[in-house]
Order: structure tokens, then C-alpha cells, then sequence
């Protein structure tokens, strides 16, 4: 590899056509090399080649531009996993319009706002969601356009399939610049109101470039894609697939037994997922009758993994290398990976900086604190966001200094290896000791009876905060809240251990498989604890 005039070049990458490729010339470029190959593989086992991918994008395009869709307008998605997502995806920015999906989990008014944040002036939604927008539609304030995918009976709605049926193909010549806004990705809002991640279209072929020298990606790869696609982690992922001419294989939805047969049936030889994915995966007592032998590259992100889920995958996928990432919607996907050959030499780590991203960690002066303190993590690099839409305070605070602040804290190690140690907000401080929920939570996973756990801090008069443990037992187990707490004893320090323990059924999480220790904040806030 060799830096010219702020330029990588990797042959193996050819990287040199990055500076002059925006997403959509990205797939007709793939398309040109593999047009053959298969692309898309949706559940239904619909395939659609490169060639195939590319002609129905562009019918797609021109058929936006007949709809009165021009460059820099906002377009909603409103879909679950298939490969008419994809296409409307593409043909969106194609033309260099800006495409907003939007989580399919949302409840109505959730779903309302952010449609209206986003001043979206078309929607394409799938069928299945028909009823949900006409429930909606007077209060929807900028939409202009509706396109579903499937049939709709409802007037004033076009149908996806006939649209692109009576389209051109040629390439739409609207002129789209690697700086222009691609995407606008709604964070999960864990701490508050979702805010809306703009990314280039720089910032997203950067991130491609930036995971397939990592070495975790192969064009030979048949990747089972179970992530929803309104989720940077899996958004990107296919992304780099369709720089690299990969083949993907999408799923609508996760059911643990049902990605098992098809890595058995199809072959599948990569899967990237949450530790929550893995972690039920894990919980199936017919997990190992499974032949997962195909099954060469196993990735993790989206949150930290707990050591015990690691040891757990190594022994379900035995031919499978593993490895670990951490990244961020305001980074258009990854910041850091942690390779398969260090995956065991480095347990908990997250790996180094992508190559194309700088990584700091710094106090609350944005100094660089000592190698194996915490602090929080900071990072800038070619796949940074341009900003926050219409929230110019929070852009500014974020990007203090051209630097994203996370929010995250971690340590790098001796050889320049980031860990990370908590989200900031989630720190506990109990009688003036700083606890980190991700220790305890390591101790309560490694408990043969505890399927998951979150530890979080709650007002306490005595202390502070106390600690709180909310745990959700495995299928069949018995297991008492003192027993919990003994067991830690044994293996952290007091102060550090849960005051009380909570069972539940399940934690609240959003799409990404993330806990959302907000709402178990609010759940717990007046819990009184028990004297330590």
C-alpha cells in the first residue's frame, strides 16, 4: 500500500476509483466486473444478479424523476429486509436524492415525528405497512408521494413494481458529488429524541474501503444478513458486499433456529450480528445438531460482546475465525475491528483504528489521558458524519474541535488496542467510587443460570447512586436474588456489587440487539435498595 496527495492506494482494494465513484456508479461499477454474478438473495430465495440489481435501480430512478423526485429531496423507506428495499435504495441515490429509512418497530407516533423531522417528501413502504400509514397519513406533513411495495388499494399511491416496469434503464444524469448527503440515519435514541445522522456519500464508500482492508470481507463470501437494514451496521455491511461484488442473502426477520438452517442449507460462510443475536443463538439446546461447517468469518458489533459469549461461539462455529468491531451511525459504520488473529490474544478488546480513522481517548479537557487510563473516546477520519439535521448545537458539541466525541469510554493498551470500558452516561458513582456497569454485567453473564443482565445506577439517599442488577434468568432456571449477589462477592470488589436484582422476562432493547438502560433507569428510579 502506498499515500499519494491524501490518497490510499491498495491494489487488491482499488482504492484509486474511490475519489471518483459515488454510491450509485459504485454498483454500476460492480456491475460492469460480476454482471452474472448473484447479488441479493432475499428469504423468499429471490435471487437478482449485479446486472439485474443495476438495471432495476436505474428503472427505479427514472421512474422518481417522472414523479416529480429531484436531487437533495428527502425519501422515507419504510420496509423490512428484501431486495425491493435495496433497489429503492439505489435508485434514490442515484439521483441524489437522500434516503431516510426508518426503523419498521416504531410506534405510530414515533413513526409520525420522525417522518416530519425529516421533512421526507416521498415514502415507499412495503405492503405489509399499509395500514399503518393510511392510520397516519393526514398527519403527515411533507409527503407527496406514496410508492408501496406490493398492492395497495388506497388512491393516490403508486405501485413499486409497475413504476419500474414502465421506466428506462439508462443511467439517470443527474450529476451526484461524493460530498453530497447520501443517507439520513435516526440514531436509537437511548439518551433522548432520535437525531438524524447525515452521511455522504464519501463517508460510506471511505467505510467500505476502510472494512475491506481490515480483511474481514471476501468477494467469495455468501453473507447471511439478518440486521435490519435502517441500522448503520447493516446498512454498511452490504455496502462493502456491493463494492466488493459479494453475494448477500437478506432476512426479514431473526429466528434463532431458522438462521441455523439456512447457514446448513445455503452454505453461508459469514455472518456478522449483536451479541444479543449470538447470545440467544447460544441459549437453543439444539444449537450444535446444526452443520455449521461452511462458516468461515464470524463478526460481532453493534455492542460489546461479554467473554462468555466469545467462548461460546468459538465452540459453535469450530472452522469460523471471529471478530469483534466497534462503530457508531455518526462514523457511516466502523471505527475500529478487532482481526481474527488477535481475537484471542486481545479478549475484550475492539480491535485498532481503521486505517482511514484517527482514534484518541481524552478527559473532559479533550487532553490525551495515559496509556491504560480511561477516558472517552474521540475519533475523526474520511467517514465522519457532516452533522446532526437541524440540531446545529448538537452538531457543534459532537464535533468539538473536528473530533467526534462518543460518548464512550475506553483505554488503548501498550500496543495501541482500544477497549471499551462503558457508555459515559452509564458510569455509577456510589459513595464516591466509580463502578463500570460492562465489569459487573461480565460477572452476572458468567453465571451459568443468568441468560442476560444489565446493570445500571439508581438515586439512593445513603450512597449516591446504588447499584441494580436486571437479569433475565435462562429458560428453566431457579435462581434468587441472593444467590446473585453472593456470587459477585466472590468475585468483585463490595462497592461494586448489585444492591438489589430485578427478574425479568426480557431487557428492552432497540433494533441493534442494544440494552436500553434509559428505560430500565425509569423503570427502577424509585427502588429503594437494601443496606449494603
Amino acid at each position: 500500500m502506498r499515500f499519494e496527495r491524501g490518497i490510499f492506494y491498495r491494489e487488491e482494494v482499488n482504492v484509486m476509483e474511490v475519489c471518483t465513484i459515488n454510491l450509485g456508479s459504485m454498483l454500476t461499477r460492480t456491475s460492469n466486473k460480476f454482471p452474472g454474478r448473484r447479488a441479493l438473495i432475499s428469504h423468499e430465495g429471490r435471487e437478482l444478479s449485479y446486472e439485474q440489481f443495476e438495471h432495476f435501480s436505474n428503472c427505479f430512478a427514472n421512474a422518481l424523476l417522472k414523479l416529480g423526485i429531484k436531487k437533495g429531496d428527502h425519501v422515507a423507506v419504510l420496509s423490512t429486509n428484501c431486495n425491493e428495499e435495496l433497489i429503492a435504495f439505489f435508485g434514490i441515490v442515484k439521483i441524489g436524492a437522500i434516503v431516510v429509512p426508518i426503523n419498521v418497530r416504531l410506534a405510530d407516533e414515533e413513526l409520525k415525528w420522525i417522518i416530519n423531522h425529516s421533512d421526507a417528501k416521498a415514502l415507499i413502504f412495503e405492503e405489509r405497512f399499509a395500514g399503518r400509514i393510511e392510520a397516519i397519513r393526514d398527519e403527515l406533513e411533507a409527503i407527496g408521494t406514496y410508492i408501496c411495495i406490493g398492492r395497495d388499494k388506497e388512491e393516490n399511491v403508486v405501485d413499486f413494481i409497475e413504476i419500474i416496469e414502465r421506466s428506462e434503464s439508462h443511467p439517470p444524469k443527474d450529476i451526484v458529488h461524493g460530498d453530497d448527503t447520501a443517507f439520513m440515519l435516526y440514531t436509537a435514541g437511548t439518551t433522548g429524541r432520535p437525531k438524524g445522522v447525515l452521511i455522504t456519500h464519501n463517508g460510506l464508500i471511505w467505510n467500505c474501503v476502510n472494512w475491506v482492508y481490515a480483511g474481514t470481507y471476501r468477494e467469495s463470501d455468501l453473507s447471511l444478513h439478518v440486521f435490519p437494514l435502517y441500522h448503520v451496521a447493516a446498512l454498511c455491511s452490504v455496502l462493502t458486499y456491493i463494492f466488493i461484488g459479494g453475494t448477500m442473502y437478506l432476512k426479514r426477520t431473526f429466528d434463532p433456529s431458522d438462521c441455523l438452517e439456512t447457514i446448513e442449507r445455503e452454505k453461508i460462510t459469514r455472518w456478522a450480528a449483536a451479541p444479543t443475536v449470538f447470545n440467544m443463538l447460544l441459549e437453543l439446546p439444539e444449537a450444535h445438531k446444526y452443520n455449521t461447517s461452511s462458516l468461515t468469518m464470524v463478526g460481532s458489533g453493534a455492542a460489546i460482546m461479554p467473554v462468555e459469549t466469545q467462548r461460546g461461539l468459538r465452540a459453535l462455529f469450530p472452522n469460523a475465525q471471529i471478530f469483534d468491531t466497534y462503530g457508531m451511525t455518526e462514523a457511516s459504520g466502523g471505527i475500529t475491528t478487532l482481526p481474527p488473529e488477535y481475537f484471542g490474544r486481545k479478549v475484550g478488546s475492539v480491535g485498532k483504528a481503521h486505517i482511514t480513522v484517527e482514534v484518541k481517548v481524552v478527559n473532559d479537557s479533550d487532553e490525551p489521558v495515559p496509556q491504560g487510563e480511561i477516558g472517552e473516546i474521540i475519533f475523526r477520519g474520511n467517514n465522519l458524519m457532516k452533522g446532526y439535521y437541524k440540531d446545529p448545537e448538537a452538531t457543534a458539541e459532537a464535533l468539538k474541535g473536528g473530533w467526534m466525541h462518543t460518548g464512550d469510554l475506553g483505554r488503548l493498551d501498550d500496543e495501541g488496542f482500544l477497549y471499551i470500558v462503558d457508555r459515559k452516561k452509564d458510569m455509577i458513582v456510589t459513595g464516591g467510587e466509580n463502578v463500570y456497569p460492562r465489569e459487573v454485567e461480565d460477572v452476572l453473564f458468567s453465571h451459568p443460570q443468568i441468560g442476560e443482565a444489565a446493570v445500571i445506577g439508581v438515586p439512593d439517599p445513603k450512597w449516591g447512586e446504588a447499584v441494580v442488577a436486571a437479569v433475565v434468568p435462562k429458560e428453566g432456571a431457579i435462581i434468587s436474588e441472593e444467590e446473585i449477589i453472593d456470587y459477585c462477592h466472590k468475585r468483585i470488589a463490595g462497592f461494586k456489587c448489585p444492591k438489589s436484582v430485578n427478574f425479568l422476562e426480557s431487557l428492552p432493547k432497540n433494533p441493534a440487539g442494544k440494552i436500553l438502560k434509559r428505560e430500565l433507569r425509569e423503570k427502577f428510579r424509585d427502588l429503594r435498595t437494601k443496606p449494603s
